[in-house]
């Protein structure tokens, strides 16, 4: 279980990562099951976006969709 704010220190970290890269479109934080968690969107998906972004940072859990 993430509180918004430790979620929200993981949507900045990976926006100051991901923002160089053209495929990347956006980041927010969602209340998801017991706590709060991470969405990045992206432009597409292939094997490089999802090995970029892993699915769990410091106990949040990451979720990559396409817009």
């Amino acid at each position: 279980m993430s509180t918004f704010s430790e979620a929200n220190q993981v949507r900045l970290l990976l926006k100051m990562k991901l923002s160089q890269y053209s495929w990347y479109s956006s980041s927010t934080v969602l209340n998801i099951d017991d706590g709060f968690g991470v969405v990045i969107g992206v432009k597409q998906m292939d094997n490089t976006i999802r090995k970029l972004v892993p699915p769990v940072i410091d106990g949040v859990s990451v979720k990559t969709e396409v817009e």
